[in-house]
């Protein structure tokens, strides 16, 4: 039995490869609560991951829901919560309100563009370069294995890597 005095070990680094997305998961949730925390600091009520659908709408300009979802690679209802979020507060706003609302296209409006200069130039190179200072003090090309992962799951899916491991059929 663990001594009471003793901090208890992290199951979820214990169980190793079983709990890889919990992990990533739990990793992505602290580095965004870091950046929440000074945003906040900062008197900015948006939130790290509402940040990518910003640049998205920058980049490509106005999009529908599908295809912001697609271009992040999040479900259509993440995406749809997303926008209300930051249509509430003035940072996106639909490009042609007259459109049918399934297939309506999102703007980012001149505030959220305001928003996206200043962080563009005061917070993201401080974001990129103390995450990149962790991932390089982990180990070689963190960012790459990632990519590998990915790859290897849009090729087979784990649940097909899974099946393999247990002989139970695929489904859908």
């Amino acid at each position: 039995m663990e001594n009471a005095s003793e901090s208890p070990r992290d199951l979820i680094a214990t169980l190793g490869y079983l709990c890889l997305g919990s992990r990533l998961k739990r990793l992505g949730e602290r580095m965004q609560a870091g950046v929440a925390q000074h945003l906040a600091a900062r008197g900015l009520d948006v939130q790290p991951a509402q940040l990518p659908l910003l640049w998205a709408l920058i980049e490509s300009g106005p999009m529908t829901i599908g295809a912001l979802g697609e271009r992040l690679g999040i479900s259509q209802p993440g995406v749809s919560r997303a926008v209300a979020a930051l249509e509430a507060q003035g940072l996106v706003r639909p490009a042609d309100p007259a459109r049918d609302r399934r297939q309506r296209q999102i703007g980012i409006s001149p505030e959220g563009e305001a928003l996206m200069a200043l962080l563009s130039r005061t917070l993201f190179p401080a974001v990129e370069q103390a995450v990149e200072a962790l991932c390089r003090a982990a180990g070689p090309d963190l960012l790459g294995q990632i990519d590998g992962i990915e790859d290897g799951l849009g090729a087979r899916s784990l649940e097909a890597r899974i099946a393999d491991q247990t002989g139970a059929p695929v489904h859908g």
